[in-house]
């Protein structure tokens, strides 16, 4: 099934802000970045997971890596 570009594009982009956001301790943002990615891999059709991967390959590239 092909996944419409733009869709992912603003899904990686809303989970990169959440996720970088989750690197703190605060809980909050940890369920946000959850929902969030339930949420959009329902949207894209997508597996929870490949999403959460294509996320931080988004952040690796991005220069917002994890440390």
């Amino acid at each position: 099934m092909p996944v419409d570009r733009a869709l992912l594009k603003q899904a990686l982009t809303e989970l990169v802000r959440l996720k970088t956001g989750t690197e703190s301790p605060r809980r909050f943002l940890a369920q946000l970045y959850s929902s969030a990615l339930t949420e959009w891999a329902g949207q894209l059709g997508l597996d929870q997971r490949k999403l959460n991967k294509l996320d931080y390959v988004s952040r690796v590239v991005s220069g917002k890596r994890l440390h």
